[in-house]
């Protein structure tokens, strides 16, 4: 009875094991070894390489030795790994090399594999340290499972002998003895749920970590011990009799079987035993069941536990998506409920359920969320409305971005130009410059403002090539770069500052370089300046005056100005005190100058200047009038006196010069001291008046200023006469030369009158001048002239003679000069003329580069709203075509009902299109020939870049013949050729020029042309838009008529299903009726005794009237119903043929796309 009930209890877990619906399900286990064989290898096999020799025990106390070799795996010698397997046969098995340590035996498989239970039976000495290995990356790492050994603690040290705990742990497992033959069979086996048996874990954890392989390696580590007896020894070796690896297909608790899997074809799958691919169950997928099938991502895949499945959950996708992924943000942000994500959603959905309309689509108020035509196309676009293209839901209008106007939303603003979805106001204001732009009003697609005259760039605010824009000015100037002295006509776009070739300076190249000054085609010098006192400029560019720096002053710009005193060339500003000081000492100034008004002029004339005893006996005369009109103190009286002594000194000196000196001679500096002393005289006698006022107005008088007035004259006095003492040296010194020089002259003198009248003997006879003046000017003179003689006429010809005319010789280097002096202006002024035209035709290209730009991004944006339009329209004719087709369908139905359909007909009868057939195949024909006519962007781009590179490449031919002739630089004779060959080129380059300019107007004529007629389609394309928005509604709503025929076609069904049975019914109750009735016909009299009526007749006659009436009654419904079926069928030959109708008009408009399309795609081609 215990036999029954643990057999019954092992079926009741097998069983649950199987059944996927309780929780965890497993498949059946088996040896995975079997149809592997290939894929187990062995580190070391006996008789590989030759046959070698084994010896073992045999009986008590005898040995047999006995060949292995392997090199016929199919010889009974061989033992190779294969004759491990179980089928190997029961003489077979795998044996080592001899003494060959450590070996492995590994087993490689591709896939992954749950491990049940490995078993080893040993043949020969088992060994005594072994270790059992499992991979997970297949092989590239090994993680042990078990180690065994006979002495743990000495083989294995560290690892613990106690059985785990905890999933993590490993421990070693001592092997039981041998006994006394160690060469009898063994048996190992491993199981790694029994050895985790005591770990608190669920089962399906421990399969999860512990029983998973993708490789299975046993290593053996140490041989085991064998008895040695006297003679020949034992043999020591490796050898297993069988192995056996029971297994399943890892499948995570999800599947209860395993299939074979169809993408390998390597694997024998006649022999495999366990395949790797798991029958998935709870909505998994994978080999493994390692993951959640397509569109069951809703919850996080979990292996699967006893009595959990846990079931991968579907997403909701409201039926428009086909998979979904699970998102652990939105998992936890639902409260752990929901984290599945919807991939790919269809019918114009989006969101992470497929539960809100795409950009550009909105809710059909017609339909539900889930079904194909939840969304219908929203007019609005994407770019130029706040919600993406959403249209209102109420009232079906678009909400534009504050820059964004227009029905759809499509269009910027006056004033803003690049519609952008990422812009949040949709476009960008135009920046146009208010100097450079007639108006602030730009391209709304490429922001281009219009440009005045010599502006360009995108907001007008860079001046074209040859101009540039001086501060606070409007306007572009010419550069006015000189064409003899620039490199180019061009300047920087700031300060106008040409590129000036060597010798050259200055803003147009007209001046000296900087740092010099003067005319650069006479020379130029440098500056001499101080570089750290001097400004930018340095000096004056024509007379050399250095420019000095605020503070700053000197010739050379060198020395720190007047109120600034700090050392140069810092010239700090002095403090304030210098200038409170300074500003008394000027008031002082101007007080003396007042002064100086009222005093006597100092003697002038014409007189003896160097007699000056009587103007110093007039300044003694004064200065005892002075002394006897002032009382001074007997200090001052004492100073007075010796002032008086040497004033009589002085006079001596002066009179004792006077009698020394000639008297033709006189001393300039004596005089301005003289002159300076009268000076000092008069401001004494100012003194002396201003002295004696106060003594009359003052009751106490105060000499003090008056003596130091009286010391001040005295000594002015004493260095006058110091200075006339110094200047009797220098006299002398220069009547000494004087001497000299006289006796000088008088012996050379007469050999130099000798040699002048020798030389003008000489001069009257030669040289002749005539041949040097006509060399030199050009002289037609035939006579000699000479220095002295030369009559008979001009040598030159006179000023204002005719000069040499084009075409005639020249004789002479001054008729020479002038001839290409006149050239090279000529030269020049048309260089002038050539760089203002190379300067117009570069603006000219600029602005036909720009317009090509322009033009190419207006292609592109019609191109994308072709394309655009050719979605809306296809996704419009598919829709139509859905519903003509449901619409035959409805009609052809024998189930719909009739007089649904008759609404439905009555519809389309009294439905108008928003257009009659005529004018939308004029609308249509227009939209063809539009298309037909649109012009050939790509020709035309491909021909303006070859056209572009033309002027480009005559321009800077021009620009190198302009240089060329600024290099002409010969000899007179080689300059007047150099000009005549420059003139021919200048020809040349003038006529290349006008070809460029002429190409560049053609080719501006050409893009203008092309820009012009992209206008006109992009409003042809908005036209068909509008045209087909108003069929949008009518189509919707024979949709919904259509469906909700549908179900009244279902549930006139299930009613006509339901009258059939109810007429089948009383149909077999009337066919009784009428057996009733005939036998009460035959039983009852038709009438009474006497012919009177009996109740029975009377009823059977008013039943028989009813059933006249209500047989009248079905007979006149029949007709009727015949009447509408005709009718029905002419409504309906009637739909098939406007059907029909359509169907040719969509044919039509099917080719009409086809051809936009192929213009759309040539237009999309013209972006590079």
């Amino acid at each position: 009875m215990r036999i029954l009930l643990l057999l019954a209890a092992i079926a009741a877990v097998s069983q649950a094991q199987n059944d996927c619906s309780r929780g965890a399900c497993y498949p059946p286990s088996n040896d995975l070894l079997l149809g592997r064989a290939h894929q187990l290898h062995a580190s070391s096999t006996c008789g590989l390489t030759g046959s070698e020799v084994y010896c073992t025990p045999y009986q008590q106390s005898r040995m047999k030795c006995c060949p292995c070799d392997s090199r016929n795996p199919n010889s009974q010698l061989a033992h190779t790994v294969r004759d491990a397997l179980s089928t190997s046969g029961p003489e077979r098995w795998w044996q080592s090399r001899k003494e060959v340590n450590p070996v492995s035996l590994q087993l490689d498989m591709d896939n992954l594999f749950q491990l049940d239970n490995l078993v080893l039976s040993f043949k020969g000495p088992r060994p005594s340290a072994f270790v059992i290995e499992r991979t997970l990356d297949k092989g590239r790492s090994w993680q042990p499972a078990l180690y065994l050994a006979t002495d743990c603690q000495r083989t294995f040290p560290g690892i613990s002998t106690t059985t785990p705990l905890t999933l993590e742990d490993t421990y070693c497992y001592t092997l039981p003895p041998t006994g006394a033959d160690p060469y009898q069979d063994h048996i190992i086996q491993f199981s790694p749920l029994r050895q985790y048996a005591y770990v608190p874990a669920t089962k399906s954890q421990k399969i999860e970590d512990v029983s998973a392989l993708t490789g299975l390696r046993v290593r053996f580590t140490e041989l085991g011990d064998v008895p040695r007896p006297p003679g020949r020894a034992l043999s020591r070796f490796y050898a297993l009799k069988e192995m056996r690896v029971m297994g399943r297909c890892m499948c995570h608790g999800h599947a209860n079987r395993c299939l074979p899997d169809t993408k390998n074809n390597n694997l024998p799958s006649d022999s495999i035993q366990v395949h790797p691919q798991c029958d998935c169950q709870h909505n998994t997928a994978g080999v493994n069941c390692e993951r959640c099938a397509d569109l069951f991502d809703d919850l996080p895949w979990r292996p699967a536990e006893e009595g959990n499945a846990h079931t991968c959950k579907r997403c909701e996708c409201n039926n428009h998506a086909q998979r979904c992924r699970f998102d652990q943000a939105v998992y936890e942000a639902s409260g752990l409920r929901s984290g599945g994500v919807c991939e790919g959603c269809i019918d114009h959905t989006t969101g992470p359920k497929c539960d809100k309309c795409a950009p550009g689509y909105q809710p059909n108020p017609r339909s539900r969320m889930d079904r194909p035509d939840a969304c219908i196309r929203c007019v609005c676009s994407a770019e130029g409305t706040v919600n993406g293209g959403r249209c209102d839901d109420s009232t079906g209008s678009c909400l534009c971005k504050v820059n964004v106007e227009g029905p759809r939303c499509d269009r910027c603003k006056r004033g803003y130009y690049d519609l952008s979805p990422s812009n949040p106001l949709g476009c960008s204001k135009c920046s146009c410059s208010p100097d450079g732009s007639l108006s602030n009003i730009c391209d709304p697609i490429t922001g281009q403002c219009p440009c005045r005259s010599h502006f360009h760039g995108v907001n007008c605010e860079v001046c074209s090539k040859g101009y540039w824009k001086p501060s606070l000015s409007g306007r572009c100037q010419r550069c006015g770069c000189d064409p003899t002295r620039s490199y180019s006509d061009t300047c920087d776009q700031v300060t106008g500052q040409c590129q000036c070739r060597p010798g050259f300076g200055g803003l147009t190249c007209t001046e000296c370089p900087e740092n010099t000054y003067g005319d650069p085609l006479i020379g130029c010098r440098s500056c001499r300046c101080d570089a750290e006192g001097t400004l930018p400029e340095v000096c004056d560019k024509k007379t050399g005056a250095c420019l000095c720096q605020p503070g700053v002053t000197g010739t050379r710009c060198d020395s720190c100005n007047r109120g600034h005193c700090d050392s140069f060339p810092s010239c700090e500003t002095c403090p304030s005190c210098f200038f409170t000081l300074d500003a008394q000492r000027q008031n002082l100034s101007f007080a003396l100058e007042r002064l100086s008004l009222r005093l006597p002029s100092r003697p002038v004339g014409d007189g003896d200047l160097g007699n000056f005893g009587p103007r110093i006996r007039v300044l003694e005369t004064s200065l005892t009038l002075i002394q006897n009109s002032i009382s001074l103190p007997p200090s001052a009286a004492i100073q007075v006196n010796d002032a008086l002594s040497q004033l009589d000194k002085l006079r001596d000196q002066v009179d004792k010069i006077n009698n020394d000196l000639s008297p033709l001679e006189k001393a300039p500096g004596l005089d301005s001291e003289l002159i300076r002393l009268q000076a000092l005289l008069d401001r004494l006698t100012l003194e002396y008046k201003a002295k004696n006022d106060a003594k009359d107005n003052s009751v106490s008088q105060n000499n003090s200023g008056s003596l130091s007035a009286i010391k001040n004259a005295y000594d002015e006095s004493t260095d006058a006469a110091k200075k006339v003492d110094a200047s009797g040296k220098p006299l002398k010194e220069s009547a000494d030369i004087r001497e000299v020089t006289k006796d000088l002259q008088n012996k050379v003198q007469p050999g130099n009158t000798r040699d002048l009248d020798k030389l003008n003997q000489s001069m009257a006879s030669r040289p002749n001048l005539t041949p040097v003046a006509k060399q030199v000017c050009g002289s037609v003179r035939l006579e000699p002239c000479t220095p002295l003689q030369c009559a008979g006429g001009d040598l030159c010809p006179p000023d204002g003679s005719p000069p040499c005319e084009k075409g005639e010789v020249c004789v002479g280097a001054l008729p020479l000069s002038k001839r290409a002096d006149a050239d090279a202006k000529d030269v020049k002024d048309r260089l002038d003329k050539l760089t203002g035209k190379i300067t117009d035709a570069v603006e000219k290209l600029q602005q036909t580069q720009e317009t090509t730009n322009q033009v190419r991004q207006s292609t592109e944006k019609l191109s994308n709203k072709m394309k655009q339009a050719r979605d809306e329209l296809e996704d419009d004719l598919k829709e139509t075509r859905d519903v003509v087709k449901e619409l035959k369908d409805f009609l052809s139905d024998p189930s719909s009902n009739l007089t649904h359909i008759q609404e439905v007909s009555d519809w389309i009868l009294k439905a108008k299109l928003p257009l009659s057939l005529a004018a939308l195949k004029r609308k249509l024909e227009e939209l063809k020939n539009l298309a037909a006519s649109l012009p050939d962007s790509t020709s035309v781009l491909k021909e303006a870049e070859p056209q572009l590179d033309t002027a480009r490449k005559q321009l800077q031919e021009a620009q190198d013949a302009r240089d060329t002739a600024l290099g002409v630089k010969a000899d007179v004779n080689g300059l007047l050729e150099g000009f005549n060959s420059v003139e021919g080129s200048l020809s040349d380059l003038e006529d290349k020029l006008q070809n460029s300019m002429d190409l560049i107007d053609n080719l501006n004529n050409n893009l203008t042309e092309a820009k012009n007629q992209l206008s006109p389609a992009e409003k042809a394309l908005d036209d068909a838009s509008k045209l087909i928005k108003p069929m949008k509604p009518q189509l919707d709503e024979l949709q919904d008529l259509l469906q909700d025929g549908g179900l009244l076609a279902q549930d006139a069904q299930d009613n006509a299903d339901k009258a059939d049975d109810e007429a089948a019914a009383a149909n077999k109750d009337l066919l009784s009726l009428e057996k009733q009735l005939d036998r009460l016909k035959d039983e009852a009299p038709t009438s009474g005794p006497g012919g009177v009526a009996t109740p029975l007749g009377d009823r059977l006659a008013k039943l028989q009237k009813d059933a006249g009436v209500l047989a009248n009654t079905t007979d006149n419904m029949l007709k009727a119903l015949e009447g509408k079926a005709d009718s029905l069928r002419g409504l309906k030959d009637e739909f098939e043929t406007k059907s029909a109708t359509l169907e040719g008009l969509e044919d039509e408009l099917r080719g009409y796309l086809k051809t936009l399309r192929i213009k759309a795609k040539d237009l999309s081609t013209c972006q590079g």
